[in-house]
């Protein structure tokens, strides 16, 4: 028995021990519960007291004066709300609302949506549970009982102003963050469009050198066939074989210079012309096409009936439904040969083929006048006559497409 309660007399006293530490527990939280907030937190912080009376700053002002915060009054829900949203003045942080105004509810949901870093504090005269619920559901971080008296308000109040802090810092933290994504925003849209503009710019540097290498190539494909030509006649069928080649069906004709302003028909091709008004249609175009190109340099395009009329005048029936390619071939400003190319109009010439006759233009000029330097190497050049005066006629016939050369 005596064993029993000696261990009973320990179990109450290692119960007492555990109670004691529990109420130590309580006390040590209690101590902090009730730590004073620095008054440096609140420096900058400022009170707006919304009341009809002047009950409500007499029990907030002892502890507002305490912790150094400005107090500001005013009579109205709709005179506070107009202090909120002035610009001009300091910015409220906390705001003590006497909840006997008539639209103290109304007031309270609307500070919550459009002001939610301001803390409210609701003060009743005579506090009850459904009170505190509806200040809490309107947005409301606390309830102060009037009867209470100051020193109950002070709890209350410095809690709020914490969480205005708090709020506070959190909204400078977001605009700030938000000023940086703004910032950021913008240097990407700069960057963005900068880095467009360079893939636009390698895209057009690209374009420009394919542009230079297609004509290397058509310069140096070009200028391989013609090179080892030493009479006019063979260079001029290499010529118009390279520009059918590339041009697909069509006709050509290449007008030499006669004597003064005349052209006679060096060499053609015959795509689509009858054969019995060939001879005459290119007689023609010698007599009044070849001689307005003589003094026109480049390939000058005519797609259109209008435009080959403006061209031609009354002479455009010669031509009728055919879009026109004519260039001149010069060398030290004399004209040494004018080709022309014609077809249905329903089958323009592209682009390509007139990039093509301007890069071998200037090749085709050179070995004409190395030509002609070679077979009059022995006379003045002023008696080298024209290129037409050669004696010998050539006539080939390629299939349906006829590539004459004539003197």
């Amino acid at each position: 028995m005596e064993g029993e309660i000696e261990s009973m007399g320990m179990t109450r006293r290692n119960n007492n021990s555990e109670e004691g530490g529990r109420r130590n527990r309580v006390r040590a939280r209690a101590s902090q519960s009730i730590e004073p907030i620095p008054a440096e937190r609140h420096a900058s912080a400022r009170a707006l007291v919304v009341s009809e009376t002047d009950a409500t700053a007499m029990l907030v002002g002892p502890t507002l004066g305490e912790l150094e915060i400005p107090m500001e009054c005013e009579c109205g829900t709709s005179e506070a709300l107009v202090r909120i949203d002035s610009n001009d003045r300091p910015r409220i942080d906390l705001i003590l609302l006497d909840n006997s105004i008539h639209d103290a509810d109304e007031f309270a949901k609307q500070l919550s949506l459009d002001h939610p870093s301001i803390a409210l504090v609701v003060i009743s005269q005579n506090a009850t549970l459904d009170e505190a619920v509806d200040a809490m559901r309107a947005g409301a971080v606390d309830l102060i009982n009037a009867a209470d008296g100051p020193d109950n308000a002070r709890p209350a109040i410095h809690a709020a102003l914490e969480r205005a802090r708090i709020a506070k810092h959190r909204e400078d933290r977001t605009e700030r963050l938000r000023t940086v994504c703004r910032k950021l925003n913008s240097a990407r849209h700069e960057v963005t469009n900068q880095v467009s503009d360079m893939c636009n710019d390698l895209v057009d540097a690209y374009r420009e050198l394919s542009g230079e290498i297609d004509k290397l190539s058509v310069s140096g494909e070009f200028n391989g066939i013609i090179r080892q030509e030493l009479e006019i006649e063979s260079l001029l069928r290499v010529v118009l074989e390279f520009i059918l080649a590339k041009s697909g069906p069509t006709n050509a004709a290449v007008f030499l210079p006669a004597s003064g302003s005349e052209y006679s028909l060096g060499a053609y091709v015959n795509a689509d012309i009858p054969k019995s008004s060939v001879d005459s249609l290119l007689d023609h175009l010698a007599e009044v096409l070849a001689p307005r190109f003589e003094n026109r340099p480049g390939v000058h395009q005519y797609d259109t009936r209008r435009e080959v009329h403006r061209l031609m005048g009354a002479d455009a029936h010669w031509l009728p439904d055919q879009t026109l390619l004519a260039f001149p071939c010069h060398h030290d400003d004399e004209c040494l040969a004018i080709v022309t190319l014609f077809r249905d109009d329903h089958e323009p010439f592209n682009s390509e083929i007139v990039q093509i006759l301007e890069t071998i233009s200037g090749l085709f000029s050179r070995q004409l006048a190395r030509i002609i330097h070679v077979h009059h190497r022995h006379l003045p050049k002023h008696k080298w006559g024209a290129l037409g005066d050669e004696p010998d006629n050539y006539d080939f016939d390629d299939g349906p497409d006829d590539i004459d050369l004539a003197a």
